[in-house]
């Protein structure tokens, strides 16, 4: 094959231009400038396409942090989906979308042309006169761009202006999280390769509940949820899974959050742990950690019956046979088919069970079951008022997030980073409204009871905002001394 160096530069050219006009925003670009891969796909065509088609994809996964096991969990699980959570990604990524759709276009219409393009506008036919006309306008809109991330560039420049007004004000948060692994070197990896790397990397690794929970004050090592909880014979014992609870790398704000917790609740004993999140399978992937504590098929665990599932695999919870075991989401039974979770649990309950009960119903993208008042009229959810064990999921920081209450906590205006999005306004004050819930329901419990909070997974905003938090989730537990 010969290599017709015109074009080939010509390639290069046009794959790095167009990627900077939609594909800045991305991860890849934190590192560099001219893709390194662009030199070695540009050499042929069908190549190019191939790698045009393959980085889009994999600008979607770096945006949210996941690895390309997430998309098998998406097309195992397409009839279940929330289509209105997947158009508004779509909305909220649609530069990407245009750097395929123009990119494709461009550079076939050129190869077509074999670069030599007719300028001559009245030779045109009215036809092609009117596609042009349509690309061109079609083109400028791209590059204006109405989605949300649109406003990355504002939020940036008005995050940059905030960070030293709070660095004057002597506002304590470590400066490396505002640079982490921006490098602004000339050449970089491209999405596709990161994502990539990073699937290979987390692949082989165990899941994240068969993982040790690395002690927040002493830095050592604890077991599992098994060995914790099965340590002493607690009465009833209450978990929450706490939908993309806001660890924030701002400590104010983190603690602020945990604070709200213990208000007013003097005798407890508290330990505190982190542990990764699973990047494949998220909150389901959560919960089958929890309930197993160590490594098990989630391609099984979607499709069997979880007291069949929990049982094969001898996992730990299925050996506790002296608790009434409850199960709680605020939203759909059928999202992703936990309808089969009613075999092992005595009683559950999902949105359509919680809305006979009178409880409010809070109305996003995600509508269910107000969290908070869930957890507030617990006891009338209980059979029994001894020897419970409730797994309570919630919904109601899922972004995009609506706020939950009038009540703000904090004003979002003068705290960095909450001035730069409302949707980490809305995310924090949710949560500290939820939290307050938490702390009086702690004032209920009884001396012998335990309360297990952590979060599925840390919130999923694209990768540019989500270099705000923690890239580990927080496990409490909490007990009456």
């Amino acid at each position: 094959m010969k290599l017709n160096l015109k074009y080939y530069f010509l390639r290069v050219f046009l794959i790095n231009i167009l990627a900077l006009v939609y594909l800045s925003d991305t991860y890849s670009f934190d590192f560099g400038f001219i893709s390194i891969q662009s030199l070695i796909y540009s050499i042929h065509i069908y190549l190019l396409y191939f790698f045009i088609f393959f980085e889009t994809v994999s600008a979607f996964i770096s945006q949210y942090g996941l690895d390309f096991h997430s998309y098998k969990l998406i097309f195992n699980n397409s009839f279940s989906l929330n289509y209105d959570y997947v158009g508004y990604v779509l909305y909220e990524n649609i530069s990407i979308i245009y750097y395929l759709v123009f990119t494709t276009l461009i550079i076939y219409y050129l190869e077509k042309k074999k670069y030599k393009i007719n300028f001559k506008f009245k030779s045109f036919t009215i036809i092609q006169k009117f596609y042009l006309l349509s690309f061109i306008i079609a083109f400028i809109f791209s590059y204006i761009n109405p989605s949300l991330s649109h406003h990355s560039l504002i939020e940036r420049i008005k995050g940059v202006t905030n960070m030293w007004t709070d660095f004057e004000r002597n506002y304590s948060y470590d400066v490396k999280y505002y640079n982490q692994m921006v490098k602004n070197n000339f050449f970089r990896n491209e999405n596709w390769f990161n994502a990539l790397k990073y699937t290979f990397i987390y692949s082989g690794s165990s899941p994240a509940g068969s993982k040790k929970l690395e002690n927040i004050e002493k830095h050592n090592y604890f077991g599992n949820f098994e060995k914790f909880i099965n340590q002493k014979k607690f009465n009833n014992i209450y978990v929450i899974i706490n939908e993309s609870y806001p660890n924030f790398r701002n400590q104010k704000l983190k603690n602020n959050l945990f604070q709200k917790i213990v208000l007013n609740n003097e005798s407890l004993n508290i330990k505190k742990f982190k542990k990764k999140w699973n990047r494949s399978v998220t909150t389901q992937g959560s919960e089958m950690e929890f309930f197993c504590d160590k490594e098990v098929d989630f391609d099984e665990f979607k499709d069997t019956d979880l007291n069949i599932f929990l049982e094969k695999n001898n996992c730990w919870i299925n050996n506790i046979k002296d608790k009434n075991f409850i199960y709680i989401h605020s939203y759909k039974e059928s999202f992703f088919n936990r309808s089969r979770y009613k075999t092992f649990f005595d009683k559950s309950y999902f949105s359509e069970d919680l809305k006979k009960f009178s409880l409010s119903e809070c109305i996003q993208k995600f509508s269910g079951i107000c969290d908070h008042d869930i957890l507030d009229n617990m006891d009338m959810l209980l059979n029994k008022k001894d020897n419970n064990f409730v797994i309570f999921l919630t919904v109601n920081n899922h972004i995009p997030l609506e706020p939950v209450m009038d009540k703000q906590y904090i004003n979002c205006e003068k705290n960095f980073p909450l001035n730069l999005s409302k949707q980490f306004c809305t995310i924090y004050n949710n949560q500290m409204f939820f939290n307050e819930s938490i702390s009086n329901f702690l004032l209920r419990m009884k001396k012998n009871d335990l309360f297990v909070l952590f979060s599925d997974t840390p919130p999923m905003f694209s990768g540019k905002r989500r270099i705000h938090f923690e890239d580990t989730v927080d496990v409490y537990f909490i007990s009456k001394i």
